[in-house]
């Protein structure tokens, strides 16, 4: 369910299974690390997630007895950073280190996801007439991406590839995500948003509930 990274880059990792992606567009590329080993420290503690990934080659969490993931459908969660990976810290637990394929691209395999210019609302797809400043700053993305800036074909301004939005949903991009696997979690979206889904983007860390959603179609 992820972007085939432009260039022959890597991409992050997903499971296919149905999933929800919480992304924070705004962390800076280096802040995501200490964000995604703070929440894993804090989810361990209270005793939400097992230390150790389910499988060194998917890492995600199993969620363990937490009655608020549980309603959510959520059985297990994977903590991305870019540029980082998890492993084994030879204790009992996992240690987050540099390297691994997370590039912060989270959208389907075969880039089919429209999104929307931040200015003037006008929908843009791979592939549409002017998308090449889209194409190109995706590849930009990977290797410098606070230069990643798409160009409107519509309104012509520049604006920064992160704050483009996707109505249905299917890309954002950010140096730190959550995935929620086992569940589309639709109420995290706004539309129908309830309590239990502002508990559960709180106890995620996204206190301002302002992570972008994105769903894994499994």
């Amino acid at each position: 369910m992820l972007y085939d990274a432009p260039r022959g880059e890597s991409t992050s990792l997903l499971m296919s299974d149905a999933t929800t992606i919480l992304v924070d567009t705004e962390l800076e590329r280096d802040d995501a690390a200490a964000a995604a080993v703070e929440l894993y420290r804090r989810l361990v503690g209270e005793g939400s997630i097992a230390p150790l990934p389910s499988n060194p080659s998917d890492p995600c969490f199993p969620v363990l007895d937490d009655p608020l993931f549980a309603e959510s459908g959520v059985r297990a969660i994977g903590l991305h950073a870019s540029g980082h990976r998890w492993r084994e810290d030879g204790t009992g637990g996992a240690v987050l280190i540099d390297g691994g394929r997370e590039n912060g691209i989270f959208c389907p395999y075969d880039g089919s996801f429209c999104i929307r210019c931040p200015e003037c609302n006008q929908p843009l797809a791979p592939g549409d007439d002017g998308s090449e400043a889209l194409e190109e700053a995706l590849a930009v993305w990977c290797e410098a991406p606070d230069s990643a800036y798409v160009a409107c074909p519509s309104c012509a301004n520049w604006t920064p590839l992160t704050q483009w939005r996707s109505p249905g949903h299917d890309f954002a991009v950010g140096h730190f995500a959550i995935t929620l696997y086992g569940a589309h979690v639709r109420s995290l979206t706004g539309a129908g948003a309830d309590h239990a889904a502002t508990l559960l983007r709180h106890r995620l860390g996204d206190l301002a509930s302002d992570y972008a959603v994105v769903f894994g179609r499994g």
